[in-house]
């Protein structure tokens, strides 16, 4: 068996054990979604980072986590975050996969920017967290805002040239944009 097989396998256990979705863990572990489903089909692979911050939602190290004979741990064991999530999860139920087209994606962007005034500056991460929060959505990559700024939202966004780099956080650091249009709530919008 693979390490990767070994690792995937020990994860789906815990996932089933606790209910808990690829998009908790994803949430959990500040990772995407996409990531842990390929970790969990076999075809991907985590940073030592991403598998220690999976490992912390059990309230154990990378090397206990990755140990077969560990014993996995009981609820109560479980850091607070993590029991809330498990928590939300039976209320709320297994996660539905919704599709959005572009355009429908853009007009809850739209939406949600009607909110401010030209002038604004913002990071896509703020958008997506007010779109999911508005509409519910679930979106956990942001690069499909950033896609709606640069396609069908350019003219009304654009990018400030100042960055966001947060100390020790990994990956390509967000950029800012402006609102340099004004957006006004359309009559159809709820």
């Amino acid at each position: 068996m693979t390490v990767l097989k070994e690792y995937a396998d020990t994860l789906r256990w815990y996932m089933k054990k606790f209910g808990l979705e690829p998009i908790d863990i994803a949430y959990l572990a500040k990772s995407a979604k996409k990531n842990i489903i390929a970790v969990l089909n076999y075809t991907g692979s985590l940073e030592l980072e991403t598998l220690e911050a999976i490992s912390q939602i059990f309230g154990l190290k990378y090397y206990q986590f990755g140990n077969p004979d560990f014993p996995i741990p009981s609820f109560e064991s479980l850091p607070d975050k993590t029991k809330e999530r498990i928590a939300y999860r039976k209320k709320a139920g297994k996660p539905v996969l919704k599709v959005y087209t572009s355009l429908e994606l853009t007009e809850k962007i739209s939406e949600v920017l009607s909110e401010y005034k030209t002038g604004y500056v913002f990071l896509p991460s703020e958008i997506g967290n007010k779109v999911n929060s508005k509409f519910d959505l679930g979106l956990t990559d942001f690069k499909q805002i950033t896609d709606r700024f640069k396609k069908d939202l350019q003219g009304i966004v654009e990018k400030t040239g100042e960055i966001n780099k947060i100390e020790g956080k990994r990956g390509r650091p967000e950029e800012y944009y402006k609102l340099i249009k004004p957006i006004t709530k359309s009559k159809s919008s709820t």
